[in-house]
């Protein structure tokens, strides 16, 4: 299970700052800009750049009708100078509890006092307070900095709002003991602690503790501390593909206990993101392995024939049915789970992932692929066998008929399943119908790179891409999984509506990062070559980019694609979609498309822990590397 404390995640000043920025793009319709990182968090500064929000390290970057932001870290008195005199419009966003110690430096720096920060010297908040007294106070972080106090000088202690107050009091009772001439104000803000207390009550009773926020984060960095400090299963992540990485080797579980928080720079969407991904990940493997045990019974019904070489051609489906993500076959599941929490829809599961083997064995040879899976396809295999004999069309025929006797032992293992289930006939004609549709998308698939590079006059547009993403991908491999379970369960009409509204954007942004792996992956990763996209003059939304609105590109780009590749021609592919804006179109139109499913999904009135998983499911698509 998963838990959060009382409070965590963003403070009011960085709310304040963020929704600053966003008004102000509002409001002016161009870009704004950030005087350095808003806040010390990558996620916040990458989700404002991707709405023209940018952060700059140089004021003399600057023109005069350009709109700025002050960070909410502050800025010393030399930067308002600066934009004043060269006429900038800017809008502060300095946190109000860093304004604050900056009247108070400034106020007591004017009546003689020897300021005293506590804090990190490189620190932004700690620069910006400098300056607003000259630049001339001591810098304290700890103990070893208390050679540079002189009792002749009147002091004034303040400190970084987020550092240790530990760091904080001990300099008081140093300064009190050895009667140095001084007052104080305790300038350490009081989120911090608010967020920190609960945090540390709930690491002492969870099985694992994960701190999330910017690495670069003071605050975050002594949450994770405090939080560790009390259980040793505490770790803190900033980047979620880290985060990823980490859990996938674990061996969780859904019984264990799982808590999350974040500093006071890090959102709460952000730390959600993580839960979900997590919540996700455990779901999957769990149900990865209760679908390979039903692939088992699945492989072992495949009735075997008298005849040695139908058994053989048996075999090698078998060999070929194994060693899959299962992804679809979790869909399944997890659609069935929406009304029901039994393991009904585990045979319906095995039988999808022999329908996805079935077409891939089409599928690879249509594309000539050698490997699937990091292993040899079947007609592949068919070619090792026969490589004494002259060879002709007999390997690939040979496969595409072990590709057709998989779709019916689909049927029949569905049907004897689920042959006393009321819903058997509407499960069967929702299979049917995406074996149709996938196969209307083939059809496609095949014919448009044929006339594209045959016919000069042909007119290829992204409409035609997505048609393809649409059946080819979308139903088979997000809607139509879904759908199944949620027909199994006895889902409503209504409800699958829904669903397919939600999950339709996901499959087609499902393909789109495909298309993308397909040739800026490597084939370790990918399982695969990543050259046959390339050789088979793959119709993607990278080519009919350029070909529709970046047609200078177009003739350099056919020089690669649709022939036999070299490592320098794959190099060359990747330089035209990159510097020709491809890539960067087709990432947005991704991002696009997966943020409207997060949209749809988050507006949904669907089982929590559902949504939770389905949200995880797009963030372990928006990462995944293969």
């Amino acid at each position: 299970m998963i838990f959060f404390p009382k409070t965590f995640g963003t403070c009011v000043g960085a709310n304040r700052a963020i929704k600053m920025a966003y008004k102000l793009k509002e409001e002016f319709n161009k870009p704004i800009y950030i005087y350095k990182e808003i806040l010390h968090n990558k996620y916040i500064i990458d989700m404002l750049t991707n709405e023209n929000i940018f952060t700059i390290d140089n004021l003399d970057l600057l023109k005069k009708d350009d709109i700025l932001v002050i960070r909410a870290h502050g800025e010393p008195k030399s930067t308002y100078e600066i934009l004043k005199n060269k006429g900038i419009k800017y809008y502060d966003a300095t946190c109000f509890n860093v304004s604050k110690i900056h009247d108070i430096v400034e106020e007591k720096y004017n009546l003689g006092y020897k300021i005293i920060i506590v804090g990190k010297v490189d620190h932004p908040e700690v620069i910006g307070t400098n300056g607003h007294a000259n630049n001339d106070s001591i810098i304290i972080l700890d103990k070893d900095d208390y050679k540079k106090l002189n009792k002749k000088d009147k002091y004034y202690v303040v400190s970084q709002t987020t550092i240790n107050e530990k760091n904080f009091l001990d300099l008081i009772k140093y300064l009190e003991k050895n009667n140095f001439n001084f007052e104080y104000t305790n300038t350490i803000c009081n989120y911090q602690k608010q967020i920190q207390t609960p945090s540390i009550l709930l690491s002492k009773k969870m099985d694992v503790m994960f701190v999330i926020g910017g690495k670069n984060s003071s605050n975050t960095k002594e949450l994770f501390n405090k939080c560790a400090s009390v259980n040793k299963k505490t770790y803190f992540f900033s980047d979620i593909n880290d985060f990823y990485t980490f859990i996938s080797k674990q061996k969780y579980n859904k019984s264990m206990k799982f808590g999350f928080t974040g500093g006071a720079s890090t959102l709460k969407e952000q730390i959600y993101e993580y839960s979900n991904l997590l919540e996700f990940i455990i779901y999957y493997k769990e149900t990865k392995k209760k679908i390979e045990k039903e692939m088992i019974k699945f492989n072992n019904n495949i009735a075997l024939n008298n005849n040695i070489i139908v058994n053989d051609a048996i075999n090698k489906f078998i060999y070929e049915n194994n060693n899959g993500k299962l992804v679809r076959g979790t869909l399944i599941d997890l659609g069935y789970k929406l009304k029901n929490n039994d393991d009904n829809s585990l045979k319906l599961a095995a039988s999808y992932e022999a329908f996805e083997t079935s077409i891939l064995i089409h599928d690879d040879i249509i594309d000539n692929s050698p490997l699937r899976r990091n292993k040899s396809t079947i007609h592949e295999l068919y070619k090792k066998e026969f490589k004494d004999y002259k060879l002709d069309n007999t390997p690939e025929s040979l496969a595409l008929c072990l590709g057709d006797l998989g779709f019916f032992y689909v049927n029949n293992y569905i049907i004897n399943s689920y042959k006393n289930n009321k819903n058997l006939n509407k499960i069967l004609e929702c299979y049917n119908n995406i074996v149709i549709e996938t196969i209307k998308g083939e059809i496609l698939d095949i014919y448009l790179p044929y006339v594209e590079k045959n016919d000069k006059n042909h007119k290829l547009k992204e409409e035609d891409i997505m048609e393809i993403y649409k059946l080819k991908t979308s139903m088979y491999t997000i809607v139509g999984p879904f759908t199944l379970g949620m027909i199994l369960s006895g889902s409503s009409k209504k409800e699958i509506s829904l669903m397919k509204e939600i999950l339709e954007p996901l499959g087609i942004a499902f393909q789109i990062k495909d298309d993308i792996l397909g040739i800026f992956s490597d084939n370790e990763t990918l399982g695969k070559s990543t050259s046959s996209d390339i050789e088979e003059f793959k119709q993607t939304i990278l080519y009919s980019y350029i070909k529709e609105y970046k047609k200078e590109y177009l003739n350099n780009l056919l020089k690669y694609y649709g022939n036999k590749t070299t490592q320098k021609s794959i190099l060359e592919v990747k330089n035209i979609l990159v510097e020709s804006g491809s890539l960067e179109y087709a990432n947005n139109k991704m991002n696009e498309l997966f943020n409207k499913s997060k949209t749809l999904l988050n507006e949904s009135n669907i089982k929590p822990n559902i949504k939770n998983i389905l949200l995880g499911f797009i963030k372990f698509l928006e990462i995944r590397k293969k």
